[in-house]
């Protein structure tokens, strides 16, 4: 963690989501929920399993947070998307990262179009969402916030690790793929 201990006795995150996870604590992953998310903008609703409702909150409260690493996604907070798919998060985070970069060339700094380092702020939240999960593994009865937490820690790991892989997934989506050429026509 990157807090002072003298400025910071706790965890930001921690504190963020105390009541949220106490409020889980016996709550099993696979129990089936209604979830509805609003904000100001729209409405979401999905029926799905504890887990997965529990994961768009968390992940909203851990981007909102005050933790110097998570808050850099304060931006895909402020537009959250619960419920995204490994291929919404991959573009978000992509195009999220890129807006910075884009603001910090605006500012006459060095831009990181490479993604440099968002590979590293994966590696970051990899090692956050780990300490993160040991933490709640001690104070949770029921597994519904272990899994959102592993979760977490699983999608960070992906990223980290394959985001070039994703980015090529997502590359036809983006550029002009050229059409197979036709063979070539003989002449008789």
């Amino acid at each position: 963690c990157p807090l002072d201990l003298e400025e910071y006795s706790h965890c930001p995150v921690a504190i963020d989501a105390k009541e949220i996870f106490l409020g889980f604590e016996e709550i099993l992953s696979c129990s089936t929920t209604s979830v509805k998310v609003v904000s100001s903008e729209r409405e979401y609703f999905k029926y799905c399993d504890a887990q997965t409702g529990l994961r768009a909150l968390i992940g909203f409260v851990m981007a909102s947070s005050a933790c110097p690493v998570l808050s850099k996604m304060r931006g895909m907070a402020h537009y959250h998307l619960p419920f995204a798919s490994i291929d919404e998060i991959v573009f978000r985070v992509t195009s999220s990262y890129l807006l910075s970069q884009y603001y910090v060339h605006q500012d006459g700094g060095q831009a990181d179009w490479d993604l440099k380092g968002l590979r590293k702020h994966y590696k970051d939240m990899l090692t956050i969402n780990y300490d993160f999960l040991q933490r709640i593994r001690i104070a949770s009865k029921a597994d519904a916030n272990l899994d959102v937490l592993s979760t977490l820690f699983s999608i960070s790991s992906v990223l980290s690790i394959s985001l070039e892989k994703h980015l090529r997934q997502l590359k036809p989506l983006f550029v002009d793929i050229p059409a197979e050429m036709p063979p070539p026509m003989s002449v008789d």
